[in-house]
Order: C-alpha cells, then structure tokens, then sequence
C-alpha cells in the first residue's frame, strides 16, 4: 500500500523548513505512584467545586509558547515579562529560544548573541527567568534544546538520528560478485521542488553505515523505478558479508540483484537551533543516546537541576519532522520478529520508500515515490502494516517512554506532540505524560483532535495540551472571538490545557516595525505568515487577561473528575498523516477560516486530503458521528492496543479504569486478528456491538495472510450476530445508552463533553457552534440534587430547575450544566427570562479612526471604503438616541448586533461596559434617561490590514503583506444597534 502525496504542507513545519493522574481503579503510568511521583504532584484527581469555578486560580489558566531571540536576550527583561504574563492570566510559559524571523544578516556581535544558545550565558539567563516564575507563581516548561527535534553538536554525529537505506547491484544467473557493497544512493529519488531546500544535511561519513542485511533475488520485472523480485529464489548473503565486501556468484539463468540493507545517519539539522555549530538530531531511537542528551541539556551544569519541580515542570518536544525516509532502531529487527512473528530482514527492501517517514510537507518532495523492490504483489501493504506497527513500538518505548522515565526520576515531565511521521496518534499520545495537539496539524480537525484526546483518556493522562491560535496564513487574525470559538472547538475535541503559539520576547534593534520582532511573521521570510504575536504589541493584550479568565474556568472544569464517553470507536489504521483525515462536512473553523469575516485564503500549505482509506474511512464516518453528536451521545476512538486490553463486564466495555456502554466498527477495510478474537469474545459476554457498512474481511498482517483473513472474517462476523449486536446504519439506537442527562431534542448545532465526579456528580460542557442563538433542552435524572447553568465567561451560575432544563446559548456560545449528587450550590440566582423587545435602532453614526473622519453614516464593514480599508486604528463611533419614556421595573439594553472586533460602550458619559465577544450586549438600564441619550462605542480591530497598507506604502518591515490586498479582514461596528427592552 503505497502512501501518496499531494503536495501537502504541514503548515508550522514547511514553514520551518525552509527558514492527576488518578483513575478511579488506579494509574496506567511508567512510574508507580508515591508520594514524591511528579505526576500525581502536577495533576492531583479533584471533583468539581463550584465555588472554584467562579474564580478559577491562574494556576488553571492557559500557557504561552515563548520565543526567544536565541540568546539575544536580557534577564531584566526576561524577568519583566513573567511578571507581565502572570498580571495578564498566564499560568505558564514554555521556553523556546529559536532564529525563526530574525536578520539573518544581522551585524556581527548581535549574531553571536543569538547563536550562542547552550552557553552559560544563557543558562544564567534561565536562571533569571525560573527564580522570577517562583516570585510570580508562573510555571515553566522548557523546549528540549533549541528548535527542533531534539539535537545539537554535544555528541558523536555516529549517534545522530538515522533511516533505513537500501543499495543494490545486478549481476546476470552465473555471475561473480566480489568487492564492496555499493553504499546507499543509488536507487534513491531526489527530492524536488521548493520542499529540496528543506533537506540540506549535514556531512555523514561512510563509516557510520551499518549492514542490516543483504539478500539476492531473480528478477521478474521492471516497472519503472520499481523492481519485481522472486521470493522464492531469494538467497539471504548477510553471514556472507565480510565488512562491507561480498564474495557471491549468482545461481545460473536470469538477471539477480543484491540488495543490500543499510542503517546510516540522516544528517539532519535541528531546525531553527539558535547554534552556529556544526549540529545534528540525536538518534531518537536509541535509549542511550536519549538519555545522554537529556543529561547534557539538563543536568548539572546547566543548574536547572535547582528547579526541577520548582517551578520547572515538563520538557516538551515539538512534532517528530524527520527527514528519515524509514525509522529503525537499533533494538527494530528484534522488536519486529516479537510483534509480528516473522523476521523482517529479508524484506527490509520492499519496505523502504523515500520520504515515507518525513513529515508530510517534505514526503511532498517524492512525488510518486514507491518501495524500489518488490515481492508479494499486491499483499506487499501488509509487510508496510507490520513495518508501521513495529515504529510505532519502539518510538514509543525507545523515545517517548524513556524520556517519561528521565523526566519523572527528577520530579519532571515529558510534554510533546506525539506525530510528525505515519504513526499510530491514539498509542502515541497515550504514552506521554503530557500529550499535545496542534491546531496547525491536519488543519487542527476534529477527527485529529479526538485521535490525540482519546489516546490521553484511554491511558489515563489528565492533562491534554494543545499549541493554539495559529493557522497557515493568518497572521494578525487571531481576536478575542477567534480565540473563544478555537477554544471551544477544543473544549468539546477533550482537550483542557491550551497553550498559546505564541508570544515573542520584546526584540527589535530596528529592523521591525514598532511592533517589533513577530516570530512567525517577518520581513525576514515574507512567504511565511501565520500566527499572531500575543504580547503587549498587540491591540487584543490588554484584553486577554480577561479571555484567559475565561480559558481558566473551563480548563478547571474539564480537568475536573474523569471523561464521562458513552461509545468507542474502533479504529484500524497506525499510519496516520495530517494530508489523510478528512474534515467533518459539519465542522467549523477549518484552517482557522471564519466564513464571511475572514479571507478564504489558498496557496502555500493549504492542500485538499487524498483518497487514501484513512481519507475514505473518515468520509464514511462523519455521518454517523454527527447522528451520535445530535442525540447527544458522547464518543472517542479505541485503537488495538487499548482495544485488546478492554474487559466487558456488568453491561460496561471496560479498559483501564474507564468505562464504555457499547463499541462501533464502522466501514473498517481491515482489523488486527487479534482485536476480531476479542471482540468475538466480548461479544458473546454481552457486550453492545453497532456497526455500519461491511464487515471487514481481512487483517492486515503479513504472516499466513491468506488463512488469518478467513479467520478474522469469521470472528467478526459471528460476533456480529450475537444477541447485543446490531446494524445502526438506520439510525442510533440512543434509548439503549443510560445517561443521567440526557438530550431532549434532537440537536444539530452543538459539540459536548463530559466529566464524572467520584460521587456520580456530572460536569457537561456544551457548544454552540453556529452563529445564531440557539436553545437547548436536557433531560435531567431525578436522582442529582441540584442541577445548575455555568456561564465560564463571568463565573455566575444559575439554577436549572425541574426534570427538564433548557438554556439559550447565543452565537458561538457555551455553557456547562452541572448536576450534583450531593451538593447544594451557594449563592446560585435564579434563571432571567431572555425575551426582548426593539425599541429603536441608531441609524446614524459619526466615526472617527485614525485620521479619518465620518459624519452622519450608516454602519459598514471598513473593507468597503477607500479611506477606512487599510486601516487599524480604535475605531471611535458617536451617535444619539432619544428614549420617550422609561418604564420603572424594566431592565434595557444596547445590542451592539455584529461588531469586529471588541466593542467599549459608554452612555451618557458613564462606562456601560465592554464586550469581547457574542453576545455584545450590555445592560444599561441605570445609564439611560427619558430624553436624549448619547452613545459612544469604541471599537478595537486588528493589525492586519494596517499592515497590509504599509505594505502597499513600501514599508520594507511589512514585506511579508505584500500582494495581500485582497485578503484585508472586516473591521469595525456593522450592527444594526438596538435598544432593547427586556420584557
């Protein structure tokens, strides 16, 4: 099964390129509890408690990614701006100093201040920024190194990360070889296009190759680049080698090729390391090279070792981008004969395949590329399969799992963004203490978010970290309402920790704007544009203590009790690719985009998912999953490692502390033998099987194919007749899921999650997805206490009364319903009637932005005129507007309607308020008086058209806007604004 690609472009990684745990019935963890486990230390199990929730501690609120200049850095100023993100909301900054965006002509000396990471000049600037995080109560996660992935110049280039390679030669039947082996090259494709920049190596000696194995065969054909071999005449020469010489003489008759196996150094650079060094990634799949360069980076003469715990948290690795064509280790053949039951090494060959294993924004440098030899015909996919499970094996032991163990023996975390090559995301998630999403990867989907998210909940990992607000080409698009709905998308998706890409430290020597240095929007790459700077340059900072208020009342409730998912998905496949998953037809915010306020911006990065099963899978899913979603019926994906561990008893699928009311197989192509077996069996103890399209009728390993296909299609589909087991294709049997809330109507504009208390308490999070008000209805069990409505944007918290709850939400609006067992919440008011009624609208505005002055207008989109569209300025609207009278006992209030992007009222001289978000209405009824009243609004929008206008001007600092003309976003008050009457 060959992996195709498309062009596609990891947006963050192209762009790189070229420039507590406590489950209820234990812990699935590499360390054994204690009183010293850093796990249980960061991440204590708590129930809700409502009276936290309306004051949500920092220590809940979001992180931020910050990118420091190198080592161009001062610890007076890196002290200023802990204290700067702790005033503003931040619980935590995760260490980053990269050369992403800098002059790369910069003079001689500020250069070499900024290539001198791994310096004790930088390791004192550390120090300055962990003892002023303790003063501040900010927690700190540190980049493992500079750039990446991990690496640098401190050890032997022999131990630098390495790829399977394959050389061969012909001899015709009878033929005598006698020499040395060809090093590999010969057979590889060269990497083309805008993409080949991004592989420039290092130099990577002959003597670093190692042999693997070496075999002959008889030709059968040529197709192409791609060789058909005979299996049965294939000659294994490996004890035969001496060195790297071969004495061998072919067997008579036909055209033979020796292919020789190699293991040999990438040669790869850690990208962006902040270095002038000659530096290479580390094996990562050698647990000693791991743990050596762990012990460099980290220990002693660093003096981190004095924070470790204090306020140092978690080490993070950033997504695996690997320019290694086929990972192995050197534990891999070992690894492979346990896994699989077969040796691998005569077929290495036919596994191999350029690029296979880059990220998908580099595979796109082979187009077309294919294993150069193969075997078995069309079943050589299930040697690839076997290939992909051994990877996914030994990256999680060998990297993710050693790093876990390094970490926690110093009361520390590992952190990292388990993907970047064709892998198993649920496996690989749930094997790092701290598993991370991107919203740049696979467009930050929700069929990829809930990969991760499962993956975290199926091995019991409490925190679930994302790298957000960020996507390809959009840089200074990120608003308060942006970050809301983003966040909420990933609230429901399971994630509760997100951690923001980014901030840059102050740094501009002049070659800026007055904005100064914006990491991932530069002058210095103008073809790459994306992420917006969240510092005090930016027009919405001021702000975000408030929206991190928010973040932080979500993120204490989502962190709170256990997931609470009534169905399992079982999915088949272990080389997922961000190019492959396709996006729910009912998703919102791909890429980033908001429909109608934002450009719908193509090009660089922007690619459209192949055919591959995984993409067919997907497509064929959606429909089902958003029946489940309508009936309000939670889910998440089971891979087979998580699947083959599940037990099935008292009418629960149980794995690892967690419980499930029924598992769905839906149109699989495939599935492990050893999953059919289980679910057979589970199958006739009781257990609910749903199931749409066709029973699979194959596994997908190689050994004895042929008779384990008839197997495993009889497994399954004798499971599919058992009593509990039924076809759902016409619809969602929802009556047969228990749940204590329940919802009432069928609901097609929400996302939800939920969490369980250990006292049977329920915490459900539900999102508005659309941008209309909408209402919801719940059914709530007689059994709880007390149900209640939480608004996360301000803390309060309603009562929700009777056995039937309803709750409006307004555009993009969330709520949380909480159903107590065992507590009466204090201080909770009554529900408010939300009936209004329009008294008038205010027509006419005076505006003034920047220089330019309008009077007696009608409200418009900015876009729309000549003198406004290019322009970034506050945005001071003026109107009045006359009351008749006002009834005593009435509350009013002014509906801003639509406004881009957050709106500061004041009527009659006094402050109404401000809105960051939907709803932008405020209650001004002890502002208002019979008569005249005055208005006054003022509007913030953001930076980019202004900077797309001085790009116009030839302002050489904003040359990465040049030519976006067409890609200015709507700014302003577009209304209609309405006093309104509440009745």
């Amino acid at each position: 099964m060959k992996r195709k690609y498309y062009g596609a472009l990891s947006a963050m990684a192209a762009v790189v390129a070229l420039s507590a745990i406590t489950a209820f019935n234990g812990i699935d963890h590499d360390t054994v509890p204690g009183e010293n486990n850093p796990y249980t230390n960061w991440f204590p199990y708590y129930d809700f408690n409502p009276a936290t929730f309306r004051t949500a501690p920092r220590t809940f609120g979001p992180f931020t990614r910050w990118w420091l200049p190198g080592n161009d850095i001062t610890s007076e100023e890196l002290q200023r701006e802990v204290r700067m993100l702790a005033d503003h909301g931040f619980a935590g900054v995760e260490v980053q100093p990269l050369t992403q965006g800098l002059n790369i002509k910069a003079p001689k000396e500020q250069a070499e201040r900024i290539y001198s990471w791994d310096t004790p000049s930088f390791y004192q600037h550390m120090k300055a920024i962990m003892q002023q995080a303790q003063k501040s109560g900010i927690t700190v996660d540190m980049n493992g190194g500079s750039g990446w992935p991990l690496g640098g110049a401190f050890f032997d280039p022999a131990e630098s990360m390495k790829t399977l390679s394959v050389s061969d030669t012909g001899l015709t039947g009878g033929q005598l070889f006698d020499g040395r082996l060809p090093r590999p090259g010969n057979n590889a494709m060269k990497p083309q296009g805008m993409m080949a920049m991004a592989m420039q190596k290092n130099p990577v000696e002959d003597k670093w190759a190692k042999i693997y194995s070496v075999i002959a065969a008889r030709v059968v054909k040529r197709s192409g680049k791609q060789t058909e071999l005979d299996p049965t005449t294939l000659v294994d020469l490996t004890n035969k080698v001496n060195g790297v010489s071969l004495h061998w003489q072919a067997p008579a008759g036909g055209e033979w090729r020796i292919v020789t196996s190699w293991v040999i150094p990438t040669g790869e650079k850690p990208s962006l390391i902040a270095s002038s060094k000659v530096n290479y990634v580390i094996d990562h799949l050698d647990t000693a090279v791991v743990n050596k360069a762990y012990n460099y980076l980290l220990g002693a003469r660093t003096g981190l070792p004095a924070y470790y715990g204090k306020p140092l948290r978690a080490i993070f690795n950033d997504s695996y981008e690997f320019h290694t064509d086929r990972i192995i280790s050197p534990d891999f053949l070992d690894v492979f004969r346990q896994l699989n039951g077969y040796d691998i090494a005569p077929w290495l060959s036919a596994a191999f395949q350029k690029g296979y294993d880059h990220p998908t924004y580099l595979a796109s440098a082979y187009p077309g590329a294919k294993p150069p030899f193969v075997f078995h015909g069309q079943e050589e996919w299930r040697l690839i399969y076997d290939y992909d499970r051994t990877v996914n094996k030994v990256f999680s032991n060998n990297f993710i799992r050693t790093s876990n163990r390094w970490m926690e023996a110093r009361g520390l975390l590992h952190r990292t963004q388990a993907y970047g090559f064709p892998n198993d995301l649920i496996g690989c998630a749930g094997a790092a203490d701290i598993p991370e999403a991107e919203q740049l990867y696979a467009e930050g989907s929700e069929g990829y978010l809930k990969l991760v998210s499962s993956g975290a909940h199926l091995y019991n990992r409490p925190v679930i970290t994302q790298e957000s607000f960020v996507s390809i080409l959009r840089a200074e698009m990120t608003t308060p309402q942006k970050i809301k709905i983003w966040a909420d998308k990933s609230f429901a998706c399971g994630i509760n920790q997100l951690i923001y890409h980014g901030t840059p430290y102050r740094y501009n020597n002049g070659e800026y704007g007055k904005e100064g240095w914006n990491t991932w929007s530069s002058p210095y790459l103008p073809f790459i544009n994306f992420s917006t700077g969240m510092n005090e340059s930016d027009p919405f900072f001021n702000d975000i203590k408030t929206v991190n208020e928010y973040l932080a009342r979500c993120q204490y409730a989502l962190r709170a009790g256990k997931p609470e998912t009534d169905v399992l998905i079982y999915v088949p496949f272990i080389d997922f690719t961000e190019d492959q998953i396709a996006i729910n037809p009912e998703e919102i915010l791909n890429r980033g985009y908001i429909e109608g306020i934002e450009p719908d911006m193509k090009g660089f990065g922007i690619f459209t998912a192949p055919p591959t099963p995984i993409n067919t899978w997907y497509k064929q899913l959606w429909k089902t999953v958003n029946e489940l979603e309508a009936k309000g019926i939670s889910w998440e994906f089971v891979n087979d490692d998580a699947l083959q561990q599940a037990t099935f008893s008292e009418n629960r699928l149980r794995i690892a502390g967690n419980e499930y009311q029924a598992l769905l197989l839906t149109d699989l192509p495939y599935i492990q033998m050893a999953s059919a077996r289980h679910i057979n069996t589970m199958s006739k103890q009781g257990l609910p099987l749903w199931i749409t399209g066709p029973l699979p009728q194959k596994q997908p390993s190689f050994l004895d194919y042929e008779k384990n296909d008839r197997l495993t299609a009889q497994l399954i589909k004798e499971a599919s007749i058992q009593k509990n087991s039924m076809d759902i294709s016409n619809g969602i049997p929802a009556a047969a899921i228990l749940q204590k809330i329940k919802f009432a109507d069928t609901t097609r504009f929400s996302r939800q999650i939920a969490r369980r208390m250990a006292d049977g308490s329920l915490l459900r999070f539900l999102w508005n997805k659309t941008d209309q008000w909408q209402t919801i209805r719940l059914n709530v069990d007689k059994d709880f206490t007390g149900a209640y409505w939480l608004n996360a944007e301000d803390g309060t918290i309603t009562n929700a009364t009777g056995t039937t709850v309803s709750y409006t939400l307004p555009p993009y609006g969330s709520v949380f319903l909480y159903a107590s067992k065992n507590r009466v919440v204090p201080g909770s008011i009554a529900a408010k009637r939300n009936d209004t009624k329009d008294i008038l609208t205010i027509d006419r505005w005076a505006l003034q932005a920047g220089n330019v002055k309008l009077e007696n207008s009608p409200l418009i989109d900015w876009r729309d005129n000549e003198q406004l569209k290019y322009c970034s300025d506050e945005g001071i609207y003026t109107a009045t507007f006359r009351l008749d009278q006002i009834t005593k006992g009435r509350h009013y209030m002014v509906d801003l309607g639509t406004v881009w992007y957050t709106a500061n009222v004041t009527i009659n001289g006094k402050n109404a308020g401000k809105r960051l978000f939907a709803p932008y209405r405020l209650d001004i009824t002890d502002l208002v008086k019979p008569g005249d009243n005055k208005i006054i609004v003022r509007v913030t929008t953001t930076r980019r058209n202004g900077f797309i206008g001085e790009a116009v001007k030839k302002n050489p600092h904003y040359a990465q806007f040049t030519g976006k003309e067409k890609t200015i976003m709507a700014s302003g008050l577009k209304g209609p604004v309405t006093i309104k009457e509440l009745q």
